[in-house]
């Protein structure tokens, strides 16, 4: 792991938080690797998942692998600080299988304590071994930082591997977070991965989603409007090209007066891909002043490509404004014959077509061109060659 901002980076171990980790393993040892039956895994295939070719058995874990004392000599975080952290990671986490896997089974815990400005971090994940990670971003009250996460994925056999990750963006009152997370996976890659979005008193967190390649992926995101004028909104860009399968399930859950959540996604399928997503909405009753907007946009370059959106929404309060929409189509046909008309060839057409689809949600986050610019090559790579 590369970091500009290693000097507020805590890493914590499990010998030194014992009670912490005793409250884990009580969810833990209730939970199983979910079944093809259950709502939020119908779609993914993990009934036939070969859990010995990806090295990984539930029976055998080694929960006592622990890392050396890591501690930052110039983190400002408290002791106190850090126990309400690990106390709200504890309450937030979903009772997910993975989330808990990534907690029990990651031999460290890093903390990253979010300054003023901007920062990058580039997280490295080798060879074929399973590997479990927990990462925390913490943005103190009332600064504003723009934060690039990187996961890499790479491996030089030819065997499925696995990974499972929880991530924590925690952002305090009056805080502007804006994060930039981009997955670059391998071809044989099983990615399980939780993000948990926490927003308090008027904070602002913009979140951008790019996953790039792998071979099957789950995500949840869970976002967590937890104070009065909160603010979160969502976006991203999916593009998969092969045999790749990815699997997205959103959620937003407000919980108090005046806030507002944002979820808007693309995605692009080619080949014989498949891509789900599935946005859920949960606001309680006796919320006021209460906004909320999701869109799913999808599009197929292949008859073979599939692309599915789920939108779900638990409105129980009435003082809110709520929409909703989704599409999944094909290249728009009078636009493609149009381009053919000015002289360009179908494939200068098909790519102008899918830039022009996808090109707004990239140019519309708060990072530099060379950066926009990055993203577009990535995907445009992934599609080359789709029919």
């Amino acid at each position: 792991m590369n970091s500009s901002l290693t000097k507020n980076r805590l890493v914590l171990t499990k010998e030194r938080y014992k009670d912490f980790y005793t409250s884990l393993l009580e969810t833990w040892n209730g939970l199983a690797i979910p079944k093809d039956s259950e709502e939020s895994w119908r779609k993914f295939p993990i009934g036939s998942v070969d859990w010995k070719e990806l090295q990984f058995d539930p029976k055998e874990l080694n929960l006592s692998a622990t890392a050396s004392e890591e501690n930052t000599v110039e983190h400002s975080l408290s002791e106190e600080t850090i126990q309400s952290l690990l106390a709200t990671i504890l309450k937030y986490t979903p009772k997910d299988y993975f989330a808990f896997l990534s907690l029990v089974a990651a031999p460290k815990y890093e903390i990253f304590l979010l300054e003023e400005g901007e920062s990058e971090f580039h997280f490295e994940e080798d060879g074929d071994k399973p590997k479990h990670s927990v990462r925390i971003f913490y943005l103190t009250k009332g600064k504003t930082t723009k934060t690039q996460i990187q996961l890499q994925n790479h491996h030089d056999g030819e065997d499925l591997h696995m990974t499972s990750a929880l991530d924590f963006y925690i952002a305090e009152d009056s805080s502007f977070l804006e994060i930039l997370d981009r997955e670059s996976s391998d071809l044989d890659l099983y990615r399980f991965r939780n993000v948990c979005i926490l927003g308090q008193n008027d904070s602002q967190v913009k979140y951008h989603y790019y996953p790039m390649g792998g071979f099957r992926s789950k995500l949840f995101l869970h976002a967590h409007l937890l104070g009065k004028g909160a603010e979160v909104s969502v976006d991203g860009v999916s593009a998969l090209g092969g045999r790749n399968l990815k699997d997205l399930d959103m959620e937003m859950f407000h919980h108090a007066d005046h806030t507002t959540s944002k979820i808007s996604y693309k995605a692009i399928v080619t080949d014989k891909s498949h891509h789900i997503f599935t946005g859920n909405l949960n606001i309680p009753p006796n919320l006021k002043k209460v906004t909320a907007h999701q869109e799913s946009f999808n599009l197929s370059l292949n008859k073979k490509a599939r692309a599915e959106a789920n939108p779900k929404l638990e409105v129980l309060a009435e003082d809110v404004s709520c929409t909703h929409g989704a599409t999944v189509g094909d290249i728009d046909e009078e636009q493609y014959f149009y381009l053919l008309s000015r002289g360009l060839t179908p494939e200068e057409s098909k790519s102008l077509l899918v830039t022009a689809f996808y090109g707004e949600t990239i140019h519309s986050i708060g990072f530099s061109d060379e950066v926009k610019l990055s993203l577009e090559s990535e995907i445009k790579e992934i599609l080359v060659g789709g029919k």
